[in-house]
């Protein structure tokens, strides 16, 4: 037989299926230049067949452009619904004990992300309260 590779002729081991190189170094090589074709565009297709559709399946991973495509959902209703669902657990008397500290400090900080992008109410904004104090109260020369 001859080598799909080299073209060298070689004796097959009559084992398995028929042998088409005379080494695995030819095996090697004949790989290496199928997958670069693959990957330069250059794969066989058959001629009968219709390509696939170019949307996502399942079996097909989503570039990261699709998958932000995918998911163009307001952050403002993911965070509702992590909160209302935080707001459920922790009144649920199910809930354990030891887990509620953790479950209320993340329902404070979702509420507090949800003021932020609301634009918040600029009466409870005590942070932004600009105070003026005199250069003199307090003090006097006696």
């Amino acid at each position: 037989m001859r080598c799909e590779e080299c073209g060298r002729e070689f004796e097959p081991s009559h084992r398995g299926s028929p042998s088409k190189y005379c080494s695995g170094a030819c095996r090697a090589k004949a790989y290496r230049k199928r997958r670069k074709a693959n990957a330069a565009g250059g794969g066989k297709r058959d001629a009968g067949k219709p390509s696939a559709p170019t949307e996502p399946s399942e079996s097909q991973p989503l570039s990261s452009r699709e998958f932000e495509r995918m998911m163009d959902g307001s952050i403002e209703d993911e965070l509702r619904y992590v909160r209302d669902r935080l707001k459920k657990y922790m009144d649920n008397p199910a809930t354990p004990a030891n887990a509620i500290s953790n479950i209320s400090a993340r329902y404070i900080m979702v509420c507090e992300k949800l003021h932020d992008m609301a634009g918040g109410d600029s009466l409870l904004d005590l942070e932004d309260e600009v105070t003026e104090v005199s250069a003199d109260v307090g003090a006097s020369i006696v």
